[in-house]
């Protein structure tokens, strides 16, 4: 009964729409209230809702008030200043004891000559693991946050201020952070979509196999690709992106679709008929087949399919008909260290300022940001390290998750962003959409 009675005693309410100089919305409670607006802490303006509101005194018939609920609050000239970010807060109170108080909105406003600044910003000379135009943006507020970028620190502290600039009406509607925005979501959700969707058996294997799932890989390990090809494409960086060992095409699916929003060509090599031999791997012959119509039919169900080219055969021997002239980022999951020491006569085609992915990587092969692998018949990841120190473009990189490993070059490389950055990011976009 008390904590009935407690819970009639608040004011309720909500805010409705936000202008920079105007906040609508409705409260109601016991006894007279007023609804008052703080920027960045202080009370600059109030008023008593008296607006009607059908609607809110339709949810709510035990609040007599309800009805006339309704309110528009215009903020005085200069509360938020021109060239400033501003904190609104909107709270709800009661004016007689005993006093309550409800924040019922908040939102941030930015003021007019500061969002002329921000649409007229200098490109910066930086490699960032952001896009080079939001990167712009975020450092033409916040210079200071450009000093730490390669380290995960850093990242989190750029993340932070993008996150709330992406929240801040008028500034998210800049065309670099919108772009931003409608990728990270929109492709984000297709890889949830494939996540739920995608078929999770190999028919062709018996429950138990080490390759009896079809979905081999996570969201996880393959957002981080999807993110980086957006990077690379805002740092100038041309060419195709490569994927190498495809399985059934759950990976494929998912990263197809990012390069189709990019208008990215996408090369999959792929024998369609398993490994090949390589005693002592620890793999047998034909393991991890998905033929090659089998990946047709999952590109057209769940991928893009129209921005894919199947090469068919072992590396070997494909590599001999095709070979991509210049490639932006490399994605491979091919288990032994004779199929990538095969496909590593790509390299070359590799931007310097691109990307290459692998599986078959965990942490512990990273000593601070430079990798070092030993041989052997299953790992993957030393033919790619010597490919590219014999190239005099040693790589630098980090562990990204599950068996996923990221790899630039040291001297050139645009670097790839740490996941748990990036999905502090997506997350706060997907939980706002």
């Amino acid at each position: 009964m008390l904590k009935r009675l407690w819970k009639d005693l608040r004011p309720i309410g909500s805010v409705d729409g936000t202008t920079r100089s105007r906040v609508t919305g409705w409260a109601t409670g016991p006894g007279r209230i007023k609804v008052e607006a703080l920027v960045n802490g202080v009370a600059v303006a109030n008023c008593s809702p008296s607006m009607e509101r059908l609607d809110v005194a339709a949810t709510y018939p035990n609040r007599r008030k309800a009805l006339r609920s309704g309110f528009s609050l215009d903020l005085p000239a200069g509360a938020i200043t021109d060239d400033g970010l501003a904190e609104v807060e909107v709270v709800a109170r009661t004016t007689m004891p005993p006093f309550r108080r409800k924040t019922i909105g908040s939102f941030r406003a930015v003021g007019p000559e500061l969002l002329r600044k921000l649409e007229t910003v200098s490109p910066i000379a930086i490699r960032s693991p952001f896009p080079r135009d939001v990167t712009d943006l975020v450092l033409a507020l916040d210079p200071e946050l450009g000093t730490d970028l390669p380290s995960e620190d850093g990242q989190r502290s750029f993340v932070e201020r993008l996150r709330q600039l992406l929240a801040t009406p008028g500034v998210n509607a800049l065309p670099p952070f919108a772009a931003y925005a409608r990728y990270l979501t929109h492709t984000y959700a297709h890889c949830q979509f494939v996540g739920r969707h995608f078929p999770a058996f190999n028919g062709l294997a018996t429950e138990g196999a080490a390759d009896f799932n079809a979905k081999p890989n996570s969201i996880r390990e393959l957002f981080p690709i999807i993110h980086h090809l957006y990077v690379l494409r805002s740092h100038g960086v041309e060419g195709d992106f490569a994927e190498f060992g495809c399985f059934k095409g759950y990976s494929s699916a998912m990263l197809s679709f990012a390069c189709k929003q990019l208008g990215m060509p996408m090369h999959i090599f792929d024998s369609f008929a398993g490994l090949p031999p390589s005693e002592g791997s620890g793999y047998q012959s034909g393991q991890y087949t998905g033929p090659i119509e089998e990946v047709r039919s999952n590109l057209r169900n769940f991928g893009a399919a129209d921005i894919v080219t199947l090469h068919q055969g072992f590396f070997a021997d494909s590599l001999q008909r095709w070979r991509p002239d210049r490639l932006a980022c490399l994605w491979m999951d091919v288990d032994l260290e004779s199929s990538a020491r095969d496909l590593m006569v790509v390299a070359p085609a590799v931007d310097d300022r691109g990307a290459v992915f692998s599986h078959e990587c965990t942490a512990s092969i990273f000593a601070g940001s430079r990798p070092e692998s030993a041989p052997r018949l299953d790992n993957p990841i030393a033919p790619l390290l010597k490919a590219f120190e014999d190239m005099q473009r040693p790589l630098s990189g980090h562990y990204v998750a599950g068996y996923t490993g990221a790899f630039w070059s040291h001297d050139a490389g645009v670097p790839v962003l740490r996941s748990e950055p990036l999905f502090d990011l997506v997350e706060s976009l997907t939980k706002a959409n």
